[in-house]
Formats: structure tokens, sequence, C-alpha cells
């Protein structure tokens, strides 16, 4: 039974040992016995996965450099028609919102005692000049001095500027439009007493219809009479085109901006002075630009560069930008017609990284 005992002791002590020099061996490898190593630096390694991503073959078009701001529809002319003189109202011949002509009588103010001292000054008039008539006819034979002769031709040049005054009195009695253009409402009604300068009715100029808006000042040189820009209003479907006609000399100090002033045909009346517009202003055009969407331009130090799709790899590209619109950017050196630009996926992106495009747009 000892000699039993002592040989399973031995076994035991046998196979404690076996174990511990198995795992030291694991310890020194780094990986079990029993496996094959790893593959050092000179074997093969796993091919790295393609990234999927979009991308744009780039060519050259027309571009339109344009800024959007805000904008007033103006009358070209407006006043509110008022009396020089003061006096009750005879009679009002226009109708409210009716189109006048340029000079069509709109109100009438009582002339009558007027009308009866014109009457009576014509007839003095008239009696002055044949007692002047008849005294040169006596001069001439000399039976009257040149004193008395010239006395009377005073009197008959006296009857005539009075009678021209009174002409003038009772022109003035005439409220006439002053241009061609459409009434608004009426502030006054027949029989009513009119003040002197008191408005009687506002007269519209609408066609053509002014348009004002303000640009910032880096865009002064770039804006000249006689160009043209697009402009929308509420209620007027379309887009709507006028040309500029004046350009404010001085820049507004406390919003470094200045004014324009522009003109659009308004033949219907349908642009109404007072209305908000939309102006699109273009300001360049170019034949041969390239555009790229603006979020493929990755900003660096420095510059900014894309990533262009070559022989299933992502290359970085250093690129110069120029103008900006919503969505694109202008791509003014870095790229060339026939590029493929990769658009989305960017930011995972490294150089020579293989990639795979799933959508050309």
């Amino acid at each position: 039974m000892k000699k039993i005992r002592l040989a399973a002791i031995v076994l035991a002590v046998v196979c404690l040992i076996a174990f511990i020099a198995y795992q030291s061996g694991m310890l020194q490898t780094g990986q079990p016995t029993d496996m094959p190593p790893a593959a050092g630096p000179g074997g093969p390694e796993m091919p790295a996965v393609a990234i999927p991503v979009r991308a744009m073959v780039v060519a050259s078009a027309s571009l339109n450099d344009f800024i959007n701001v805000s904008g007033t529809t103006a009358a070209t002319d407006e006043v509110l028609i008022s009396s020089e003189t003061a006096g009750r109202i005879k009679s009002i011949l226009f109708k409210e919102g009716d189109f006048v002509n340029k000079g069509s009588i709109l109100v009438r103010l009582d002339d009558d005692e007027l009308k009866a001292q014109h009457n009576r000054l014509k007839v003095q008039m008239e009696l002055n000049q044949k007692i002047a008539e008849r005294l040169w006819g006596l001069y001439e034979k000399e039976g009257v001095s040149l004193q008395e002769y010239e006395i009377a031709a005073a009197e008959l040049e006296k009857s005539k500027a009075e009678l021209a005054l009174l002409e003038v009195q009772l022109e003035k009695r005439i409220i006439r439009a002053p241009f061609s253009g459409r009434l608004g409402l009426k502030q006054v009604s027949e029989g009513s007493f009119l003040a002197p300068g008191a408005g009687i009715v506002k007269l519209v100029s609408l066609n053509p219809i002014k348009i004002e808006f303000s640009v910032p000042e880096k865009y002064s040189p770039q804006i000249k009479p006689g160009n043209m820009v697009e402009f929308q209003t509420e209620g007027v479907a379309g887009i709507l085109r006028a040309t500029v006609d004046a350009v404010d000399p001085s820049i507004d100090a406390a919003t470094r901006t200045f004014r324009i002033k522009a003109t659009a045909p308004n033949p219907k009346g349908q642009i109404l002075p007072g209305a908000f517009a939309n102006v699109k202003l273009s300001l360049n055009q170019y034949d041969q630009a390239i555009m790229i969407p603006t979020e493929a331009v990755i900003p660096e130090m420095g510059g900014k560069k894309v990533f262009i799709f070559r022989n299933g790899m992502a290359q970085a590209t250093e690129v110069t930008t120029g103008i900006r619109q919503e969505s694109k950017v202008q791509i003014v050196k870095g790229l060339m017609p026939g590029d493929t630009v990769i658009t989305t996926g960017i930011l995972q992106l490294k150089p020579d990284a293989p990639v795979r495009i799933t959508e050309i747009e």
C-alpha cells in the first residue's frame, strides 16, 4: 500500500511540473503553444474596406454672381393736391380712384366775385383804349399835348395789367392735375371752405414704378446706372425686371450701405407704391465657372481642400474658392472639368483611402 501511495504522489508531482512548464511557455510566446504564430511585419495583411461615397463630375457652366436685398416700391411722382388760395368749393369734377391726365380739372372754387371784377376791368380797359386812340389822333394834329396822350396810354396799360392779374386769380380758382396719374380718396366735399394748402386728394403716378433699395458698400464699384435688376412683390406673379436709374453718391455711415433707385414698367398699375420687394441684383457674369457643393470643401489651416476620386482612391487636392451661393461654391483654382469630386463621407476619408462610388450626381 505504501508503494502505491508513493507512486500516486510521484505521478501528481510530474503532472504539476508539466502543467507549470506548459503555462511558462504560453507566457513567453504570448499565445497558446499549439497555435501557429501571427504573421510578422513581412507577412500578409488584411485588405482595407472601401468607403462608400457619392461624387460628381466637374463641368464648367455659366455663373451669374448676384445678391438678394430687400427693397420698397415707390411712385414716380406723388403729390397731395391742394389750393393756393382760399375759397368755397363750387364743384368736384373727379371720382376717387380715377386715372386723370395732366391738366385735367379736378376742383372749381367759387369765382363769381372775381368774374364780376373781371367784367368791370374789361369794360374799363376798353374805355381807356378808346380814349388813348382818340388822344393819339388829336396829338398827331397837334390838338393835345404829348403829356395828355401819355397819361391816357398809361391808364390803358394799367387797366391791362389789372385785368391780367385778375385772370391769374381766376385761373387759381381752377385746380388741375399737375401730372398724369391715379387719384386716391378725396378729403373734401362740395360746399366746404378750402384754406390755402389744405389737402384735397392724393395723385400718384404708377407707370413707371420706382424700386428703392440699399446695398453694402463693398459692391459700390460694380453697380452703375443702366444695370438690370430682378424683383418680386406680393400679389404680382412672376419675376419683374427694372433698370437702375440712380446711385446715391454717398454711403450711409450708420449702416455702411448706399441707396439705389431703379425703374420698372407698370402699364396696368398692378404694382402699388409702398410694397415690399425682394430684389435680385446681378453683379458679374462668368461664362466658364466650376461650381461644386459647399459641403465638399474642407477648410484647413491656411487653405481649403477637396477629395478627388482617382484609381479607386481618394486624393486630397488644394483648391481656391470664389463666389459662394446658397448651396454651391465656385472653385477658382485646383479643379479641372472632368475631375470626379467626392461630395459625401469626406469626414471619414484620408489621403489615398480606398473608396467606392455609390452614386454620381
